[in-house]
């Protein structure tokens, strides 16, 4: 793992800052990077107006060319065992000088251990592409990642292989 901290950057379509957070490189290849969020840092939610600790291990996979990331998330009292996978929607990543920024699409997908899943916030992404003009080309990619997500579910494909 680095000791560098790097930072995460969420934004919305808009470029406004969603939230931001630290967190610690732990693999690089040329297809993606696997942080790790700093245990004790802060998730700066300007979105919400707050603050939130890091209270559990969870690791983010960001691909370069892929339009979501993933969040796995570990059990407070078990941080080897995974509680969830959280799945951004979102533009490829810019990454450059200890930051990761993409734009996030409001188009999340969450998955269980056990193979449950569910689509989150698809009347927040409608609205936001509204309101925000989302391309009718940026639409229609967000929407196909959403199956492309839970076929790699369905095959237990990295990163979904739990």
């Amino acid at each position: 793992m680095s000791d560098q901290t790097w930072r995460i950057y969420a934004l919305k379509y808009n470029q406004k800052l969603h939230y931001t957070l630290p967190a610690h490189l732990l693999h690089e290849d040329g297809q993606m990077m696997v942080f790790q969020a700093v245990q004790g840092g802060q998730i700066d939610h300007q979105t919400r107006g707050m603050q939130f600790p890091i209270q559990r291990r969870s690791d983010m996979i960001f691909f370069r060319n892929r339009w979501y990331n993933v969040y796995r998330n570990y059990r407070h009292a078990d941080p080897t065992l995974l509680d969830h996978i959280y799945c951004n929607i979102g533009l490829p990543p810019v990454i450059s000088d200890l930051t990761v920024a993409f734009v996030d699409l409001d188009l999340d997908v969450q998955l269980w251990p056990d193979g449950r899943w569910e689509v989150l916030d698809a009347d927040e992404f409608d609205a936001h592409a509204a309101e925000m003009h989302y391309p009718d080309d940026v639409r229609r990619i967000a929407r196909q990642v959403v199956h492309d997500i839970l076929a790699l579910w369905d095959r237990r494909e990295y990163p979904f292989n739990v």
